[in-house]
């Protein structure tokens, strides 16, 4: 029995480890897209029947943004996307935090993920309109579209 307990007490201590790590992570690619970011509070919701992590992002004791934490699709596996909004409901910065697929990697590219500042839901956010893919990257690209008109849904959402 205290055998057990020993090792449930390492699984849960190794647990928490990882999740620090995982908020860490998260942080740190938050902070590259809101750098005046001094505080940062995750929350979980559900939204379009789906469990999201948002972070509400603070300056001076002002929202100044939020950043939704949320997987799309590609071509095989998902890819775990940061997408900040803004204060105005604009896309502040996007962050490909993990891309597990074999091929496509290159959406993690700053020149493609540029693309999408300034956008909000007044734009079309859509590959060939008014983003352009990754060569041989075409379905990492539209999940990357896709994550962040889903996370400026989101953030509308949350907003209200």
């Amino acid at each position: 029995m205290r055998r057990f307990y020993l090792a449930l007490t390492i699984t849960v201590l190794l647990l928490s480890f990882a999740a620090a790590q995982d908020n860490s992570a998260d942080e740190e690619a938050i902070k590259k897209i809101f750098s005046a970011a001094q505080t940062i509070k995750a929350e979980a919701i559900v939204a379009e029947g789906q469990g999201f992590k948002v972070y509400r992002v603070f300056a001076e004791d002002k929202i100044i943004g939020w950043v939704v934490k949320l997987d799309e699709m590609g071509k095989v596996k998902p890819i775990t996307f940061l997408v900040g909004i803004d204060a105005q409901g604009r896309v502040a910065g996007v962050h490909v935090l993990e891309y597990r697929d074999i091929f496509g990697a290159e959406i993690k590219r700053r020149s493609f993920l540029r693309q999408f500042q300034g956008k909000s839901l007044k734009n079309k956010i859509s590959i060939g309109a008014d983003i352009d893919a990754v060569t041989s990257a075409t379905i990492s690209s539209g999940a990357a579209a896709s994550a962040v008109r889903k996370a400026l849904n989101i953030i509308a959402g949350f907003k209200k």
